[in-house]
């Protein structure tokens, strides 16, 4: 994310996603494990389940941890939810929530993105 007066940086964070197939949990899906490090001073461990079109996933097991450098407020809980949809007129479209917790706050939205595929000139 930018801020729109500048086009500065607002958000990044650099990790990874490890799938793990499980035929039992449902076709196509499996267990999901997420972990991402954040600039402000946060490493954050998720797991969760995906399927063919979406996956949620959350920090489990104390799997938040921070620098002796971070500030208030802290992050105490995070959840991230994506999911795919093919439109009625065949458009694809994304979208990606990030629920989160803080020391001074209960669970909320912290941002919601939603995703457009635009068809190229050869569709």
């Amino acid at each position: 994310s930018r801020k729109q007066e500048t086009n500065a940086g607002l958000h990044s964070e650099t990790g990874f996603l490890r799938f793990f197939p499980d035929p039992g949990l449902v076709p196509h899906g499996g267990r999901l494990e997420l972990t991402a490090t954040h600039p402000f001073g946060l490493c954050e461990i998720d797991e969760g389940t995906y399927d063919a079109d979406s996956f949620d996933v959350w920090t489990r097991y104390q799997g938040l941890i921070r620098t002796t450098t971070a500030k208030s407020p802290l992050v105490t809980e995070i959840r991230r939810k994506m999911e795919l949809k093919v439109l009625l007129d065949g458009r694809v479209e994304m979208t990606y929530v990030v629920d989160m917790a803080t020391d001074r706050s209960d669970t909320q939205t912290h941002y919601r993105s939603v995703l457009q595929k635009i068809p190229s000139a050869r569709e």
